[in-house]
C-alpha cells in the first residue's frame, strides 16, 4: 500500500549517509542472519538482487562494494502485519521492528567471525587455513570486491571486522537502559544525542531509556511541528537529527584532533546525504495513508456515521465534539511561500496526563560542547546550534529549505497527532503502552497493565489494533516476544481517559479528559476512524473518499 510505483528501489534503498558497516559485509552476514532478522522484525525486499532489508541503502551505481550501508527512512516506516492467512505491508506506517535485537544480531554475527580471538584467526590465516566462518565470509567480501584471498588481505579484513565489531559494542554501551525498547520503539532524542554529543565529551552520554512508538509518515511533510514533544520545526532538521541519530558520521575528527585550528566547515563535516534526504523526504510525501482492507470486515456505515457524529461533535443532535478538537489539524491560510500547511495541536502534559519522561529525558538534559566552544547547553539549544550549522553547509542552503526557520523546542507537552489510517498504526499513545483504540478509549483501570507484543502481530479489526497476547501466556517460538510492562518506567499507560471519575464533566485535567464513554460509542467510534473521511478533511489534495456513503471531495 503506497504511491511510490517506480521509485519504490529509492524509498527502499536510497542512502541518507548513515554508515553502519560496508555493504559487502552487511550481504555476506545475510545467509547467517537473516532468520534472526525476520525474528526481530526486519522486512525484505523480495525483489532485491541481495535480498537487502527493506530501508537498508546500497552504493550508488559505480560505487565500490566497500562503500557503506545504513539504515534510511523505510527502515523504520515500513510496517507489515498479518490477518487470518494473509500478510499486508504498509508503506509509511510505524515499523515493529525490534532495533536493538537486530543490532545484537549483527554484532553477534560479526563477533563470531572472529573467534576464539582475533590472534589465533590470524595464526590460522598465516598457515593458509583461515577458520571458518571467518573464511566463508571473507571469500564473499574480496569476491565482491575483485580481490585475491591473499595473506595479507585476509589479515587486513579480519583486524577491520575485530576493530569494528568493537566499536558496535562501545556504540550499544553508549545507549545503555534499564529495559530494552521492544518492537517498533526507538529513543531517537536519547540515542540522537549520544551519538552526536558523545564525542564531544563521555561525560555527555545518557541512558537512551525514554523510547517511543514509531510514528506514521501519512501527512507529516505539511505539519507546522514534529516529533512526538513537537520539538523540531525544520523537516530538514528534523530528517538530519534522526539520520546522525541512526549512525551518519559527525564529529569524527574528535578521535583523532587535529592539533592546529579548524574552520567550521571542517568541525561539520558529515556523511548526512543532504540530496538524498531531500529525494527521501519528496517520496515520503508522495505516501498516501492506506485504505482499510478490503479482505477485513466491511466498515458498518451507519455506525461509522455514528462515531462521525461522536468525534466531530454534532450540534442539532447535542453531541459533544470528543475527539476533533485536538486530533483535527487546522489549515493555515496565510502560511507563507515554504511554510507548512497544518498547524497540529500541542497539548501539555498535565492536561493529557500521559507519561513524562520522553519529555523530561530532553528537557532536563544538558550537553558539554567541548571543543565546538559553545560551553555548556541545554540538549535543544545544542541541538539546534548543531543542526543550523549542518543546514548552512548543506545543499538546503540553496532552496525553498533555507527560508524555513530552524527552531526547536523542550516545552511539555505532546502532540495530538492527526488520526489518518490511525487504524493500522498500533499501539497507541507516545510510548505505544495502548495496544488497541478501544482500550485508549476506555478508563484506564480497563486497559492492559502488561501485554506480549512482537515483530509480527496479528490484526484485530473489532477493537483496531494487535490481538492481544497476555504476558502469563506461552508464547510462541518462532519470533522475538517482549512483555511490555506499564509499570516499567517511561511505559505508563495511565493518561488520555475518559472515565466517570470526579472532575469528568469540567476542564481537562492530569489526564482526564472527560467522563466515560459507553462501549457501543466507543465501537462507533473505532468505526469512523477506519474510513478515509480524515484523510480527505485534513491532507491537502487527498483522494475521494466514499467510506460513509456519500461523495466527499
Amino acid at each position: 500500500m503506497g504511491k511510490l510505483d517506480q521509485d519504490h528501489p529509492r524509498w527502499y534503498h536510497a542512502s541518507a549517509g548513515t554508515q553502519l558497516m560496508p555493504y559487502d559485509w552487511f550481504v555476506a552476514l545475510l545467509d547467517s542472519t537473516s532468520k534472526e532478522f525476520e525474528k526481530a522484525g526486519i522486512l525484505v525486499d523480495s525483489i532485491h538482487p541481495d535480498r537487502l532489508p527493506v530501508g537498508m541503502s546500497e552504493p550508488q551505481a559505480g560505487a565500490p562494494s566497500s562503500s557503506p550501508t545504513g539504515m534510511n527512512c523505510a527502515f523504520c516506516h515500513t510496517t507489515e502485519f498479518t490477518y487470518g492467512n494473509k500478510v499486508f505491508r504498509i508503506e509509511g506506517g510505524p515499523s515493529l521492528q525490534y532495533n536493538q535485537r537486530f543490532l545484537g544480531v549483527l554484532i553477534k554475527a560479526l563477533r563470531g567471525l572472529v573467534l576464539p580471538d582475533l590472534p589465533t584467526l590470524l595464526k590460522s590465516i598465516q598457515a593458509e587455513r583461515p577458520l571458518e566462518p571467518f573464511k566463508t565470509f571473507a571469500t564473499k567480501v574480496l569476491e565482491r570486491r575483485q580481490e585475491g584471498s591473499s595473506i595479507s588481505s585476509l589479515s587486513k579484513l579480519a583486524g577491520d571486522v575485530d576493530a569494528y565489531s568493537r566499536s558496535l559494542v562501545t556504540r550499544g554501551a553508549m545507549d545503555s537502559s534499564p529495559e530494552w525498547w521492544g518492537p517498533g520503539r526507538f529513543d531517537a532524542l536519547g540515542r540522537g544525542g549520544n551519538t552526536v554529543f558523545g564525542p564531544l565529551n563521555p561525560d555527555n552520554l545518557r541512558p537512551a531509556n525514554a523510547p517511543v512508538s514509531i510514528p506514521p509518515l501519512w501527512g507529516v511533510w505539511a505539519y507546522d511541528w514534529v516529533q512526538w514533544s513537537g520539538s523540531i520545526q525544520h523537516p530538514l532538521a528534523r530528517n538530519v537529527a534522526q539520520v546522525i541519530g541512526v549512525g551518519a558520521n559527525l564529529f569524527a575528527w574528535t578521535k583523532k584532533p587535529p592539533l592546529g585550528p579548524m574552520d567550521d566547515d571542517q568541525k561539520f563535516r558529515s556523511s548526512v546525504d543532504f540530496k538524498a534526504l531531500e529525494e527521501l523526504e519528496g517520496l515520503a510525501g508522495r505516501l498516501q495513508p492506506p485504505r482499510w482492507p478490503e479482505e477485513f470486515p466491511a466498515i458498518d456505515r451507519s455506525l461509522a456515521a455514528r462515531g462521525r457524529d461522536l468525534y466531530h461533535g454534532n450540534k442539532a443532535k447535542g453531541i459533544p465534539n470528543l475527539c476533533a478538537h485536538c486530533h483535527v489539524a487546522r489549515h493555515l491560510e496565510n502560511r507563507g511561500e515554504y511554510g507548512p500547511g497544518l498547524q497540529v495541536t500541542m497539548i501539555p502534559q498535565k492536561e493529557v496526563g500521559t507519561d513524562p519522561l520522553y519529555l523530561e529525558s530532553f528537557s532536563r538534559r544538558t550537553v558539554d560542547t567541548g571543543p565546538l566552544g559553545r560551553g555548556r547547553l541545554s540538549a535543544k539549544d545544542a541541538s539546534q546550534y548543531v543542526t543550523t550549522e549542518l543546514l548552512a553547509r548543506s545543499s538546503a542552503a540553496q532552496t525553498e529549505d533555507a527560508a524555513k526557520p530552524n527552531e526547536w523546542r523542550d516545552w511539555p507537552q505532546y502532540i495530538a497527532r492527526p488520526h489518518l489510517a490511525v487504524w493500522a498504526t498500533a499501539p497507541f499513545l507516545h510510548n505505544g503502552s495502548v495496544p488497541n483504540l478501544y482500550e485508549l478509549l476506555s478508563p484506564v483501570s480497563e486497559r492492559h497493565r502488561c501485554f506480549a507484543l512482537s515483530p509480527r502481530m496479528e490484526f484485530d479489526p473489532k477493537h483496531v489494533g494487535y490481538s492481544i497476547t497476555e504476558c502469563n501466556a506461552e508464547l510462541p517460538q518462532d519470533r522475538v516476544w517482549f512483555k511490555f510492562d506499564t509499570a516499567w518506567p517511561g511505559n505508563g499507560n495511565r493518561g488520555h481517559e475518559f472515565a466517570d471519575l470526579p472532575g469528568c464533566g469540567g476542564p481537562a485535567e492530569n489526564g482526564l479528559l472527560g467522563c466515560g464513554i459507553p462501549p457501543a460509542d466507543r465501537l462507533a467510534i473505532i468505526e469512523y476512524l477506519k474510513t478515509c473521511d480524515l484523510d480527505r478533511r485534513v491532507i491537502p489534495g487527498a483522494p475521494a473518499c466514499h467510506d460513509l456513503g456519500e461523495v466527499t471531495p
